[in-house]
């Protein structure tokens, strides 16, 4: 797709140059995987396509596509500075989706998903992009925008309420968002017969757990008049992408303390129990994609008597998960 730039070398510069200028630069052409090279650090892999935008803190960085010819410029003693140069013309396989993915990435770094308390995990994404999942979704409203309002709420008196661990919190707000339900609704005489069930995961590195849920076209759903943003320590995110090998090359959290995780609506301005599945995931360990927290009997029993008689709602044929 960029036969202009056929047999031309590109010098990328990389002192004082971000990952994420140079992932921009990456993907404008076409490369849809990078290594970084560090001066007296290791070359890890770089995905220019999961980049989130955060800085090396090396203080010497190129990126270049893997399987394209490199050779090292001299470097000078004036700028000491290490130049590394490529020919785009390797990358002229790749496809414009790879241009395209890396401009919707580069619109999200400057879109404001990370403030100085918060940022939007990518657990959380899902309730935006994935018409599969089960419970509250925001398709229409914009993340930054969203975020913006989290922390405008915080600033004006809406404190972190402590979780089911100390590595949770909470922000209780109400509602902001036009026209969102909750993400579950009670199930009645009435409605029952409307519920479906099925083994589903909530990623491919997860196992399937049985869920329940109701189709969201065959209920009626009341308005949210609160929200319950979860949050989980940076700390804490970090220690679960550590223990999951499909979490490691993954892009480096932003320096916000506390990441958006999940987002309920509801008709309450409390916790209301997590799923005893979810519970359960947890217990099993990071490596499994839970938290590591062991069971709480007495949680996991008010779990039980809250979703007995409650379900979540999928616009979809299925969920991804719990």
């Amino acid at each position: 797709p960029h036969t202009g730039m056929q047999g031309r070398a590109v010098s990328l510069v990389s002192s004082g140059t971000s990952l994420a200028s140079l992932a921009h630069t990456a993907g404008r052409l076409g490369c849809t995987r990078s290594v970084v090279v560090t001066r007296g650090i290791r070359s890890r892999p770089f995905d220019p396509l999961h980049h989130s935008g955060s800085s090396s803190s090396a203080s010497y960085a190129s990126v270049f596509p893997r399987h394209c010819h490199r050779r090292a410029a001299p470097e000078t003693p004036e700028t000491g500075r290490r130049r590394l140069s490529f020919s785009a013309a390797a990358c002229l396989t790749r496809t414009l989706t790879a241009t395209a993915a890396m401009a919707r990435i580069s619109d999200e770094e400057a879109s404001g998903l990370v403030g100085d308390v918060f940022f939007l995990d990518e657990f959380a994404l899902r309730q935006w992009d994935d018409p599969s999942y089960g419970g509250t979704r925001f398709p229409g409203f914009d993340k930054a925008e969203f975020v913006r309002r989290i922390h405008e709420a915080h600033a004006a008196g809406a404190g972190l309420v402590d979780g089911y661990a100390p590595f949770c919190k909470h922000v209780f707000v109400p509602n902001f968002v036009a026209a969102t339900k909750v993400g579950a609704i009670a199930i009645t005489k009435e409605n029952q017969h409307l519920l479906r069930s099925g083994y589903s995961a909530r990623s491919a590195a997860e196992l399937p757990v049985l869920t329940r849920w109701f189709p969201e076209a065959d209920v009626e759903i009341p308005d949210a008049t609160f929200l319950d943003v979860i949050l989980y320590s940076r700390g804490q995110l970090e220690l679960e992408r550590a223990a999951m090998a499909s979490k490691q090359e993954r892009p480096a959290l932003p320096d916000a303390p506390w990441g958006i995780i999940s987002v309920k609506g509801q008709t309450e301005d409390y916790e209301c129990p997590m799923t005893p599945i979810t519970m359960m995931r947890n217990a099993l360990g990071q490596d499994e994609g839970g938290s590591g927290v062991p069971v709480d009997r007495e949680k996991y029993d008010a779990s039980v008597e809250y979703h007995t008689h409650h379900a979540p709602l999928v616009a979809a044929d299925s969920p991804n998960g719990e």
